[in-house]
């Protein structure tokens, strides 16, 4: 069982990196052998959209030098992507790729060769945009028929538990394809199937409540006395989300 690990971040070590690092070690302690591409150290060029028989050939047919990477990632049983967070949105780098990219999946219509798929995104800074950038992730999956697996959020907030998690998954999505993964069988099977993984109904507003959440209880695990102030707001804060307003 082969899994490829995407890193659509620059950074060789940044946590992005490694939070992938931290899933394929989980996916090759339960047997897999994976490989890791770098977005950044590949030859990827904008897509032109020049009509030539890319989704025929499953490959560009403009640039030669992606034929050798996409032919590797085209012989993996699964696939962890990895992307930073930019401004809410995923990195132009990871853009590039899927624009790039022609997998033999198929589509959700007329799904074959499944694979099974984890997304993981980290948002730096004020750790926002971690969620909206998962779910446009996981409509790219959809889009190639993967079968996906759930998503793991992170921020620098949460990085310690999000690297204990990020090896959990890796060992699931392997769990996943050993089992056997079949095509969807209907459209509204794989939308159902989406539908039902963790976060991808979630708002800013959603998402801003989980950020809440990792900030106390990361400021609680080293040690900091939360103002008393900060407290009373995300308390009141939590219980007019219960009530839904």
């Amino acid at each position: 069982m082969r899994i490829a690990g995407i890193l659509g971040s620059p950074h060789r070590e940044g946590l992005t990196a490694r939070l992938l690092q931290a899933a394929l070690e989980g996916a090759q302690e339960a047997g897999a052998e994976v490989t890791l591409f770098r977005l950044a150290e590949q030859p990827l060029q904008a897509c032109c959209a020049c009509k030539g028989d890319c989704w025929g050939r499953l490959q560009c047919v403009r640039d030669p030098k992606s034929t050798a990477w996409q032919a590797q990632l085209q012989a993996t049983d699964g696939l962890v992507m990895a992307v930073p967070v930019y401004c809410w949105q995923l990195p132009g780098l990871t853009s590039l790729f899927m624009d790039r990219m022609r997998w033999d999946t198929g589509s959700v219509l007329q799904p074959r060769n499944p694979r099974a798929a984890l997304g993981i995104a980290c948002a730096g800074g004020s750790g926002t945009g971690c969620v909206l950038a998962l779910q446009a992730l996981y409509r790219y999956f959809y889009n190639w028929a993967f079968h996906g697996i759930a998503p793991l959020p992170a921020s620098r907030f949460n990085h310690a538990q999000a690297l204990v998690e990020a090896k959990t998954r890796g060992a699931d999505l392997v769990a996943v394809i050993r089992a056997g993964i079949q095509p969807f069988s209907s459209l509204g099977a794989a939308m159902a199937h989406y539908e039902t993984l963790p976060h991808m109904k979630e708002t800013p507003l959603d998402e801003l409540r989980l950020l809440v959440q990792w900030l106390r209880r990361g400021l609680v695990e080293h040690g900091v006395t939360l103002p008393f102030a900060f407290v009373q707001q995300a308390d009141a804060a939590e219980r007019a989300w219960q009530q839904g307003r």
